[in-house]
């Protein structure tokens, strides 16, 4: 399996040019950007590839961090500004094999469980792709409705169409099939406010009558890090394994 964490986003605490992206925060002595690799290491058999801004490589040595976290972790440096996740995550198509099973996780969020449960759930329910999800309403997340049978039926962003947030975690059995539906989403020209998702992915799998299966977990062990602030309130919570 290949597991793709993407970092090419402006993940910063402030607009200053020189700023820290927050997955290079830390939290109970370890970057965020470690504590998601580390969560990796609970599957057999996966290589992972980082997706990093260009320019945050040069700076940062991000390349350095990565091949200390995982040691043959190959690194994607992204030019600019993509027009999304999926747009980041294509430029990794060269790097995967298309019946090769793929994860993409983005470092803005940090789940708080064994994914080797999760991914083995997805395996043993036929799935052709899945999403881990928690509880919510707010409408910063994306989020899935289901039917009664549990399969996924419909994807939005930022919209609650459901009680079901995604959690930032996705898992394809075949890579291939996301890379086209990624494709045909941005032929489509499905976005969001200009933006694509790897969300949105889901639908075009939908109409391919893909069988997509969700896991849900405890909200309070997804841990969104999209700003300072969120960072520092995690400070207060209990930690990392603990729950």
């Amino acid at each position: 399996m290949k597991a793709l964490l993407l970092a090419a986003g402006r993940h910063t605490s402030t607009s200053e040019p020189d700023a820290y992206p927050i997955f290079l925060a830390e939290i109970d002595g370890k970057l965020i950007i470690e504590w998601i690799a580390e969560g990796l290491e609970q599957l057999d058999d996966t290589s992972v590839i980082f997706a990093f801004r260009a320019d945050d490589v040069r700076r940062l040595h991000l390349d350095s961090i990565a091949r200390q976290l995982v040691t043959d972790a190959e690194v994607i440096e992204v030019a600019g500004e993509t027009a999304g996740a999926p747009c980041t995550a294509l430029l990794a198509v060269d790097r995967l094999g298309m019946d090769e099973e793929l994860l993409i996780a983005n470092v803005s969020d940090l789940v708080d469980v064994d994914l080797g449960p999760v991914i083995q759930e997805f395996r043993d329910r036929d799935a052709d792709a899945g999403t881990v999800v928690f509880d919510s309403l707010h409408p910063r997340y994306s989020y899935v409705r289901m039917d009664d049978d549990g399969r996924v039926i419909e994807a939005a962003e930022k919209n609650p169409i459901s009680r079901h947030a995604t959690a930032g975690i996705y898992w394809f059995r075949k890579a291939g099939d996301f890379v086209e539906a990624a494709q045909s989403m941005i032929v489509k020209d499905a976005q969001v406010n200009g933006t694509f998702y790897i969300s949105l992915t889901l639908n075009e799998l939908i109409l391919r009558d893909k069988n997509i299966r969700t896991v849900a977990i405890d909200a309070e062990n997804y841990h969104p890090f999209k700003s300072t602030q969120q960072v520092l309130s995690f400070d207060e919570t209990p930690v990392l394994g603990d729950n």
